[in-house]
């Protein structure tokens, strides 16, 4: 509650002179920050090198939101928190890989939006990578893999983090813009595509052949499996050891073969599944499904394109 302005609710509070946004994990030391769009008059703004004072967070919550807050500096020797960035911090690196150097996370890509998301799907991709080339079997091919999946992913959140910004600035033609997305978000499906764009699972990685029931490249579904013990499992289970993992749905064995000689690296396992979405899964350790169907010709070449031959 605040006075002269009554309650603001947790997280963003946009006005129509730029955002205001309050976090009370710590009822005692409360998150505050605002964000403004239009420039400060000549001689208010100190500038991008001057340390930030008290004074000026008070300044830019006043414009914000047309009240003064009674602020009050850390007891004396505890550290100040004060940080002023000026212009938008989203950017990309070139590239995340140069020879024998990777790059990952917030070395690669920084923005206001879900980084957090885009980090352990940047781990995820390149950890199983280079784990395959300390076991001397990964192509330069896979390694190079890495920059060639994630860094378009990485242009895409910077791309939908820059949509949100726009939504959040102030004016009437963007408060329009947002009742006309609100209204897009009553459809479900709309809804459910963001929701996968914010959690990272609307990617897709370019993995060759496609099967029409269960497109290759997309997160593997979650599955509840029979194995041939007749025990339930779930499929996460089976993924827990990060390694390739050729998950068998005819229940008739029928791929062995065409997968023995990469037993060595990848596990083979035979089930059932009442919503199996293909007759067999090849899924790669970061849990992307390299291929789909049941022809052992394009498994073998599936099995090698990832995995080196056999």
């Amino acid at each position: 509650m605040i006075d002269g302005l009554g309650e603001i609710p947790a997280m963003f509070h946009r006005t129509e002179r730029g955002v205001f946004t309050i976090l009370p994990h710590d009822p005692q030391r409360p998150l505050v920050n605002t964000a403004e769009w239009e420039e400060h008059p000549a001689g208010d703004f100190p500038g991008p090198g001057a340390p930030m004072t008290l004074a000026e967070m008070q300044d830019s919550v006043e414009r914000v939101i047309g009240v003064r807050l009674p602020l009050t500096p850390p007891p004396e020797g505890a550290p100040t928190l004060l940080r002023r960035v000026c212009h938008r911090n989203s950017r990309q690196a070139d590239r995340y890989r140069d020879g024998r150097v990777f790059i990952a996370g917030d070395a690669a890509h920084v923005s206001h939006g879900p980084t957090l998301n885009a980090a352990l799907q940047d781990a995820a991709n390149l950890g199983w990578k280079l784990a395959a080339a300390v076991q001397v079997w990964a192509s330069e091919d896979l390694l190079d893999s890495y920059e060639t999946e994630r860094h378009a992913t990485g242009e895409r959140v910077l791309m939908h983090t820059q949509a949100a910004s726009a939504l959040l600035a102030p004016g009437g033609d963007v408060t329009a813009l947002r009742r006309l997305f609100a209204e897009l978000l009553d459809r479900t499906e709309n809804l459910r595509m963001v929701a996968a764009t914010m959690a990272g699972a609307d990617i897709r990685y370019d993995m060759g052949e496609e099967h029409p029931a269960a497109p290759t490249g997309w997160f593997v579904p979650l599955l509840d499996l029979t194995t041939d013990d007749r025990h339930t499992r779930r499929l996460a289970e089976l993924l827990r050891d990060a390694r390739p993992l050729l998950l068998d749905l005819t229940g008739a064995n029928d791929l062995a073969a065409t997968a023995e000689p990469w037993y060595d690296r990848v596990h083979h396992v035979t089930a059932t599944a009442d919503d199996a979405p293909a007759p067999a899964l090849l899924i790669r350790p970061d849990g992307y499904v390299a291929w789909a169907g049941a022809d052992p010709g394009s498994l073998k070449t599936a099995l090698t394109r990832w995995f080196s031959p056999g």
